[in-house]
């Protein structure tokens, strides 16, 4: 392993004397490390965690590394993950809000586990920053256990490292996770079981999720778009949050949230509902809809010699992609960046659909038949019909 500087929040007994003076020599804490901040955060940390208290963990936060014990099943098989948050991670530190990107981490990783049909049981966090700040570490982590909770698995671990002279400014920071679950192996999804007449499911999402954000802040800097200015004002761009002829109407937001509000808003984490469909039966395979919009991933979901075709029509995309539209991002733009509305794509058997559809929306997602599996010929891997409702 490269040398790296850390203050790793498992190891509250970590020694701190090197961060302090020492008889006019070289120190620590000179140099940029504040050992002292690294475990003032493992302590606040250590008040806060809830996802930790699970029946499955063996020992408790302050060790080396966790410990879980495994379900007992015939053939498990191990999924893992690992993703990080991208550049939202810029909006979040100009809004200096540090509350919700530890969600969106864990949501980045969690539904790709799932997606491929395992339950996800336990999760890392990898936190890097130019400055520790105890309080700042504190509502990151906070986010990341608010994430672990609500896809229902155990935040097992992290690390925090303090990299002086590695960033260009104090608060600047980065984020990783990685999320482990497990499965029957026989109880898997994947391209392999999707046949032509296989109907897709399209499920909400909450807003943009992490992707695109690049483009995002390009955008409000083109157009002088302050983050404090209200969403729904001319300021924000959008003006009215309705589009013509919308069915049925488009959700609208609070008329004070700020662009910064909206584009913070966390991306939905699908584990819990997943799961319940697993049980519910009929899922052949299914879409995270992340970086590359629908052809990158929808297109990974369906075999060689098939195509999903997608009916564009079929849904409203929210208030923030008319948004996006607004400040001239073309409809195929939108669809190969970001999710359009449609966080997953579930892709199952015609005889099924009712009975998930019921399991969706009793797991508080909103849900339509958005397309279907047809033979790929000569085309794409994913088609459209339609144009989307802009």
């Amino acid at each position: 392993m490269g040398e790296q500087d850390e203050t790793p929040q498992g190891e509250a007994s970590r020694d701190t004397s090197h961060g302090k003076e020492c008889g006019g020599g070289f120190t620590y804490k000179q140099a940029g490390v504040d050992v002292a901040a690294g475990n003032a955060a493992v302590e606040l940390l250590k008040q806060r965690l809830k996802s930790v208290k699970h029946p499955l963990v063996l020992g408790e936060l302050g060790g080396f590394g966790g410990a879980m014990r495994l379900p007992r099943l015939k053939d498990p098989v191990l999924v893992a993950g690992t993703d990080g948050v991208g550049t939202k991670i810029l909006i979040a530190q100009a809004m200096g809000r540090y509350d919700t990107i530890g969600i969106d981490l864990v949501a980045m990783s969690v539904n790709d586990v799932s997606a491929c049909g395992a339950v996800p049981l336990f999760f890392l966090d990898y936190i890097v920053t130019a400055k520790v700040e105890p309080e700042k570490i504190a509502a990151l982590v906070g986010g990341v256990d608010e994430g672990c909770l609500r896809a229902q698995c155990v935040l097992l671990g992290g690390e925090t490292a303090e990299h002086p002279g590695h960033f260009k400014a104090d608060d600047d920071f980065d984020m990783a996770g990685f999320a482990v679950g497990i499965a029957e192996r026989d109880e898997l999804w994947g391209p392999a079981q999707v046949v032509v007449g296989d109907v897709l499911i399209g499920v909400d999402s909450h807003g943009l999720h992490s992707n695109g954000f690049s483009l995002v802040r390009r955008l409000l800097e083109h157009h002088g778009i302050d983050l404090h200015s209200k969403f729904l004002s001319e300021g924000g761009g959008l003006g009215a949050g309705t589009a013509p002829g919308a069915t049925p109407p488009l959700p609208c937001y609070d008329p004070e949230a700020t662009v910064g509000d909206v584009l913070l808003t966390p991306t939905a984490i699908y584990s819990p509902v997943l799961h319940d469909l697993g049980h519910a039966g009929g899922v052949h395979a299914a879409a995270h809809v992340t970086g590359g919009g629908f052809p990158d991933n929808v297109g990974r979901a369906v075999p060689h010699g098939l195509a999903a075709e997608i009916d564009l029509g079929s849904w409203t995309p929210g208030p923030e992609f008319l948004w996006l539209h607004a400040l001239g991002v073309a409809p195929d733009e939108l669809l190969r960046t970001f999710n359009c509305g449609i966080g997953l794509v579930l892709v199952v058997a015609g005889d099924a659909v009712e009975r998930l559809l019921d399991v969706i929306a009793r797991g508080g997602h909103g849900a339509r038949v958005i397309g279907a599996v047809v033979p790929r010929g000569e085309g794409a891997a994913v088609r459209y019909r339609g144009e989307l409702r802009l």
